[in-house]
């Protein structure tokens, strides 16, 4: 005969969900703290490993090769010979001009491309219509064919059919790029590309002498690429050439792509730990409803192991279906992010289970994980002084937890603690950003519990002072923030740490406004020049002045070169041991100009400028980037040696200086004496100060009469910047504002759990004579001091991250908007800690009798 007695375990979740469900209300706060976090863990989870599976598939698409090798003329017959002798080798012409529509009113930048017959030699390169590229850029009725990419079409407003004018030719557009293999991840400063012909590039009349052009080879080959490379530059040690291999470019991708993956989940994790606190404080007002069920039961003789079995459960429930639920909703919007995305990160090709366990349910499960970790990491503490609650307490009227939680219970806490932070630590794509922000956490801890101690310290006193002596409101609201129960704790690590981010991107957010809309136009010129040859600069000059009379020009020489020693060491022998950063360093072009004016207000960090010329015989003197040198390792006095064009520069180090990020036009590596060049100029980079409008005349005039000479009107780049500016604006505020939101339910449970102490004590202190108008006082004191407190501290922190950011990053000033930060995190701590007293406020008009009796 089959027994109807339930087994203890099955007992147990029975009791554990009908417990559960009796005071589900309670815990509200408590799933969608943990809800929130975990959305966001996991919809970065899994945007990261779709984008990283995507771009890492194939790299040699991506790359467009096994080895890619740069090149600003062509390569030798007897290089080219070696590499068809180990492999395949296509070749992509890249150069930049302007292209206008055929009414020669809209004009832009692009990237014109003539690849090879071979290309590409791996992916595919798609286009529409689906035809050949021989065949779309072929001439047809005395129009060459030209293949664009579809946002340039889009910007100049043509489409397939449509002419276009470059260079000295017109153009018919014939198709668009629909997928080009080896573009995905070119951040191109360059312009958008353009596929023409060879004959088509000769009619442009664009390749004349210094005209820049960019030789792009791609090799394949079956080899060893590490063989390959060292016999590649055994057989040619000097090689001039910019040489990257698909591993290398897979491992500055990995590498990258880890540290924005890190960043991204660590903010993710910041949300989850504010939401945690959320957890601490709800199962907190909910184990305090539950303390006369524990006590009656322990009575009742209900041993303590399933007693505990009983809670753990329920916690481990709600951690269980806040993890799942969290998770599908991340799920569910990097799926919505990915197919607005639409092809840039599609799955590779294919859809086995492995793929599909590696980027939606790992993700999933992974998120149920930390959900559960998270709710027992921050739960157990008051679960563990709920349990130890005496059942005696059910005599007296009135059971209460125990003010400390047993050594045990503290033991499996921090037991568990180090499982979570492992856990995380081998999760995160870059362990070392993650122990980074782990040790960023314990300082902030330490330096909120100082704060917190001083500030209590600094209550207690004031209250023995004379301050409060004949102020009863005052005197209460100064011993509400030092008593032991005080809400001051978790009003700072929940406000403060949300508030903290939202000043930081505050800052940040209006320091890049303001540099687009006021400081970068103010000393900006209109139009910046690019490729300008010596014999084009009287003819040039003339014509904008022409245009219009007040405008002025200023022209840079820039001769590019490559380092070929430090200290009269060959550049070789110095990378001798790394061969990535020699091939790097002996591939690199510097971009080397005079001062001339210091048009670009290049800002010295160490040493000083010259007042005279470069002197003949001797090497020039110098100042570098700080960013090249320090790569390099390089400081003032080191002398160097640049080849241009066969020849020998050396130059000593003068001066180190930085760049200015945004307001940057040129980005030159190094500027050198006045005369040190002159040998070897070749072209001019150059600004126009003039109106808006005759900007964009003059643009019109150049691309009709210097057609190779490259033009950007500022006020394109701003449109352009702002637009960037503003995506990245509503991603910083989607974020701020979903860790905002959990600090406000954090909030929300911290008055939960006060509020009944607050009623109870202000209905008590009402019947023993104190008046509401005392009362109600005493509360907005207590929350105007949370409110500077939580404002200050997300001040000066949230200033101490945004500022020294603005200044490193962006190269601009952000310190004088320390006040808008002080702003918005005063009015939003404000609203968050009224929106909490005000329900408060209105509960003290109920009947006193009732309170006292319900308390």
């Amino acid at each position: 005969m089959r027994s109807d007695t339930p087994t203890p375990f099955s007992w147990m979740c029975r009791f554990a969900v009908t417990d559960l469900r009796s005071r589900l209300s309670l815990l509200k706060v408590f799933l969608a703290c943990l809800i929130l976090g975990v959305t966001l863990v996991a919809v970065t989870a899994s945007l990261y490993r779709v984008v990283e599976q995507s771009l890492l598939a194939d790299t040699r698409a991506l790359l467009g090769g096994d080895v890619e090798l740069d090149a600003s003329e062509p390569l030798p017959d007897e290089v080219l010979e070696w590499i068809r002798a180990s492999g395949t080798i296509s070749l992509v012409r890249e150069l930049d001009t302007m292209v206008s529509d055929q009414a020669g009113e809209n004009f832009l930048r692009a990237a014109i491309l003539t690849p090879d017959a071979a290309y590409p030699l791996y992916g595919q390169l798609q286009l529409s219509p689906d035809q050949p590229l021989a065949e779309l850029t072929a001439r047809q009725d005395d129009l060459w064919g030209a293949v664009i990419d579809p946002v340039l079409a889009e910007r100049m407003g043509q489409s397939i059919g449509d002419e276009i004018q470059i260079g000295a030719a017109a153009f018919r557009i014939s198709g668009l790029i629909r997928d080009q293999p080896d573009r995905n991840l070119n951040a191109n400063w360059r312009g958008l590309p353009i596929m023409i012909s060879d004959e088509a590039l000769q009619a442009a009349q664009l390749i004349g002498p210094g005209a820049r052009v960019d030789y792009e080879y791609r090799v394949q080959t079956h080899r060893d690429l590490d063989v390959w490379l060292d016999e590649f530059e055994q057989a040619f040690p000097d090689t001039q050439w910019d040489t990257t291999t698909f591993a290398e470019r897979s491992e500055r991708l990995a590498e990258r792509l880890d540290q924005i993956a890190t960043a991204l989940i660590l903010i993710a994790f910041t949300t989850l730990f504010i939401g945690g606190l959320g957890v601490a404080n709800s199962i907190h007002a909910y184990l305090d409803e539950k303390l006369g069920t524990i006590a009656t039961l322990q009575t009742l003789g209900l041993r303590r192991k399933p007693l505990v079995g009983i809670y753990l459960l329920q916690i481990g429930i709600l951690g269980s279906i806040a993890g799942l639920v969290g998770g599908a909703i991340g799920l569910g919007l990097s799926t919505l992010a990915l197919s607005l995305a639409g092809d840039t990160f599609a799955a590779t090709e294919s859809s086995s289970a492995g793929q599909w366990l590696s980027l939606w349910i790992l993700p999933l499960l992974l998120s149920w994980l930390f959900a559960v970790l998270t709710a027992y990491v921050f739960a157990l503490p008051a679960l563990a002084r709920a349990l130890a609650a005496s059942p005696a307490g059910l005599f007296r009227g009135k059971v209460q937890a125990a003010a400390h939680e047993p050594r045990s219970w503290r033991i499996a806490s921090y037991a568990l603690l180090v499982v979570y932070i492992a856990a995380l630590l081998l999760w995160l794509p870059s362990s070392q950003l993650g122990f980074l922000f782990l040790l960023a956490l314990v300082v902030l801890w330490g330096l909120l519990e100082a704060l917190i101690k001083g500030l209590q310290h600094a209550a207690r006193t004031l209250e023995n002072s004379g301050l409060a002596d004949r102020n009863f409101a005052r005197r209460l609201a100064l011993a509400n923030l030092h008593r032991p129960d005080s809400p001051l704790r978790a009003t700072l690590l929940s406000l403060g740490t949300a508030l903290t981010l939202v000043v930081a991107c505050t800052l940040l957010v209006s320091t890049l406004l303001r540099a687009l809309e006021s400081t970068i136009p103010a000393e900006a010129p209109a139009l910046i020049l690019c490729e300008v040859l010596p014999d084009q600069i009287e003819p040039l000059e003339s014509g904008l002045q022409s245009l219009d009379p007040a405008s002025e020009i200023e022209l840079l020489p820039l001769v590019r070169g490559r380092l070929a020693a430090i200290n009269q060491q060959p550049i070789a022998e110095v990378l001798a041991d790394n061969s990535q950063a020699r091939r790097e360093a002996m591939g690199d072009e510097y971009k080397l100009s005079y001062l001339f004016g210091n048009p670009e207000d290049l800002e010295l960090i160490v040493g000083e400028w010259w007042t005279a010329a470069a002197p003949g015989g001797q090497p020039a003197l110098m100042a570098m980037e700080d960013r090249e040198a320090n790569q390099l390792g390089l400081t003032v006095g080191d002398q160097m040696e640049f080849q241009v064009e066969g020849q020998t520069i050396p130059a000593e180090i003068k001066a180190l200086y930085r760049q200015k990020g945004l307001q940057t036009r040129f980005w030159f590596e190094g500027v050198l004496q006045d005369g040190a060049l002159d040998a070897l100029i070749g072209r001019y980079v150059g600004v126009v100060y003039q109106s808006d409008p005759a900007a964009k005349a003059s643009q019109q005039w150049l691309a009709r009469n210097i057609p190779n000479v490259i033009t950007l009107r500022t006020a394109d780049w701003l449109e352009t910047a702002g637009d960037l500016l503003g995506k990245a604006t509503a991603g910083l505020a989607a974020v701020a504002l979903v860790s905002l939101t959990a600090s406000l339910l954090v909030l929300s449970s911290v008055v939960s759990v006060s509020r009944r102490r607050q009623l109870y004590e202000a209905n008590l202190l009402h019947i023993l004579g104190a008046r509401h108008r005392a009362i109600r006082l005493a509360m907005l004191l207590e929350t105007g001091l949370l409110t500077v407190i939580a404002t200050l501290f997300a001040t000066a922190l949230g200033a101490l991250i945004a500022l020294p950011l603005a200044a490193t990053l962006l190269k601009l000033p952000a310190g004088d908007l320390w006040w808008l930060g002080t702003l918005v995190a005063g009015a939003v701590s404000a609203l968050a800690l009224a929106g909490g007293l005000l329900p408060t406020l209105r509960a003290l008009k109920l009947n006193q009798a009732m309170l006292l009796r319900e308390g």
